[in-house]
């Protein structure tokens, strides 16, 4: 039961906060703090360890194509005003400049400290991983490119899991979800800038 709790955290917080409030500021912060009353112990795993300087940097630099490939290919994908879907979600004006270090820096060092520990109990997390996302981004994405997300999401769940495995610790993947994550906000608020 615990092991279940823990996979669906996310899920749960996007079921009440995302899709019953409407609210992304309510979603994550539900969402974190169910990592820090499961996973608060797994925070030091993401701390660096040695020999991990140029793998971090390699991460870094795979994390940073997912801000530029949103920005060209959303627009191209969805049929949905993605500013006013954020808007929708609360994410406008100075609710979404915040945002930007918050989902950029601190979600990512959480989520990993709180996926790595699961993925090294079942395989199931990179499903459950990449599954919540799907229920964030239903409304958005048309049903191929959900699929195509999902399977996206899963492998790189497993990436983050083998890099862990082989670094003994959470950094190097956070590295990459920290570039990612940060360059994914920004792409939305670069996004609400031009409408």
């Amino acid at each position: 039961m615990r092991l279940m709790l823990q996979l669906l955290a996310p899920a749960l917080a996007v079921g009440v906060f995302w899709l019953g409030f409407e609210s992304a500021w309510m979603t994550i912060l539900a969402y974190h703090a169910q990592i820090l009353f499961w996973s608060r112990q797994h925070l030091p795993t993401v701390r660096r360890g040695r020999g991990t300087g140029a793998a971090a940097a390699v991460a870094v630099i795979a994390g940073t194509t997912a801000g530029p490939l949103l920005f060209l290919f959303l627009p191209r994908v969805t049929t949905v005003d993605s500013t006013a879907w954020l808007a929708a979600h609360g994410l406008s004006g100075a609710a979404l400049v915040c945002m930007i270090p918050y989902f950029g820096i601190v979600h990512p060092v959480l989520e990993q400290a709180h996926w790595n520990a699961l993925r090294n109990r079942t395989p199931w997390a990179h499903g459950c991983f990449a599954g919540y996302h799907l229920l964030v981004l239903h409304a958005l994405l048309p049903s191929l490119w959900l699929g195509l997300v999902f399977a996206l999401l899963a492998t790189v769940s497993l990436v983050w899991y083998r890099l862990a495995r082989r670094f003994a610790g959470a950094f190097v993947p956070c590295c990459m979800h920290i570039a990612a994550d940060l360059g994914i906000v920004l792409a939305a608020w670069l996004q609400t800038r031009k409408a």
